[in-house]
């Protein structure tokens, strides 16, 4: 529920912000695909430190 919340947040922020041209669009598109290549890196994380726990 928390990440539909955060998912909800971040994107209207985005779409306020193009939509009174405080941000450009590059900077916006920019910024969703550093913040999915960090989701997709921790998620890796946790499931390299998951598995590590199973073995020991």
């Amino acid at each position: 529920m928390g990440q539909i919340l955060a998912w909800i947040v971040c994107g209207g922020a985005g779409f306020w912000l193009g939509s009174h041209r405080l941000i450009p669009l590059w900077a916006i598109v920019v910024l969703v695909f550093l913040g999915a290549g960090l989701w997709c890196v921790g998620e890796w994380l946790e499931r390299r430190e998951g598995h590590g726990d199973d073995e020991g």
